[in-house]
């Protein structure tokens, strides 16, 4: 096992514990910036493994889709009433109910991953990144300006 694999692993406890949304004192403005951080790391984290999906290096895809697990929970509460702005539409908070629902779609086809990636099943694995490459497009469509 190489080095920075190990480091990884070492430092996983520390990374998972270290994801939380904190927007109780934030302005607008500070949590639509938060926001599109956040989709820029799911994004950055989506394209880092779909190329990996093919590699069968299961390890490093588990980390990839971790961080990726992680970055889509805080995503969705970073939504709160009167955040309204950036490319977010307002059709977010008027049908909240379908937004959630894609959210959670998204989220767990990322859980789903996991379970191909524990499996070291690489023909699930490619199903499941697909449906949660479709999840995003699906919202995409629906709730961004």
């Amino acid at each position: 096992m190489n080095i920075k694999l190990i480091l990884l692993l070492i430092f996983i406890p520390f990374f998972a514990t270290s994801h939380e949304v904190n927007i109780e004192d934030k302005s607008v403005e500070e949590i639509v910036k938060q926001r599109m951080g956040n989709m820029s790391k799911i994004k950055a984290y989506s394209s880092k493994m779909y190329p990996l999906t093919m590699t069968g290096e299961f390890d490093e895809i588990k980390l990839v889709n971790e961080e990726l697990l992680h970055a889509a929970k805080d995503f969705k509460e970073l939504f709160p009433e009167g955040s309204q702005g950036g490319k977010a539409s307002d059709l977010i908070w008027e049908d909240r109910e379908t937004f959630d629902l894609y959210n959670d779609n998204f989220i767990k086809s990322i859980e789903d991953i996991a379970i191909s990636i524990e499996n070291e099943d690489s023909v699930s694995l490619m199903e499941n990144f697909n449906i949660m490459a479709s999840n995003c497009g699906t919202c995409h469509k629906k709730f961004r300006n």
